[in-house]
């Protein structure tokens, strides 16, 4: 038996015809969609890894910055540490040739405001009674001005009644979380 040429050729190119549409079609088409499913796992992945590589650079930024991070936590404490703050008002004012007379605590209270980590900044009042010239006293307020803390003299009293040493009651606000 002997098959016409043409009805082989017509006959074996059916059959591939049907062997692309049921086998190399359906693993095509797996094939795109895997393809697609890596580009979007490849643009998740950079996006992932930028973001990475950002976090990387500001914390090596908070880093070179770390000696003007402890400046702005000694200008507003977590916690107001009255004996250290007695401490430097105490060496401050003997440094610029002020005796202290009376140093007390006034009042110590939440302010309104929020910060951003949800805790109030609280302000520390204290009144001070010295002893001196007002050279010294001058001296004082701008040492107090210059340090890292930050404080407010919010009221100053002169008592001089004969001469030098003047008697001052200076009363100054500071903060904390």
């Amino acid at each position: 038996m002997q098959i016409d040429r043409p009805i082989a050729i017509a006959l074996t190119l059916f059959v591939i015809l049907l062997l692309i549409f049921f086998l190399v079609t359906p693993e095509y088409n797996t094939f795109k969609t895997l393809q697609t499913q890596l580009g979007e796992k490849k643009a998740e992945f950079n996006a992932e890894f930028d973001y990475y590589a950002e976090i990387a650079k500001t914390h090596n930024d908070l880093q070179a910055h770390q000696d003007d991070l402890k400046k702005i936590d000694g200008a507003l404490p977590q916690n107001p540490v009255f004996g250290t703050l007695i401490y430097f008002i105490q060496e401050t004012a003997k440094g610029n040739g002020l005796i202290i007379k009376d140093l007390f605590l006034s009042q110590s209270s939440p302010i309104n405001s929020q910060t951003n980590a949800g805790k109030s900044v609280r302000d520390t009042v204290f009144s001070i009674d010295l002893l001196g010239g007002y050279a010294s006293l001058e001296n004082f307020i701008i040492s107090l001005e210059k340090s890292s803390r930050i404080f407010e003299v919010t009221n100053i009293s002169f008592n001089s009644v004969s001469g030098p040493p003047y008697s001052f009651s200076l009363q100054i606000k500071t903060h904390s979380y």
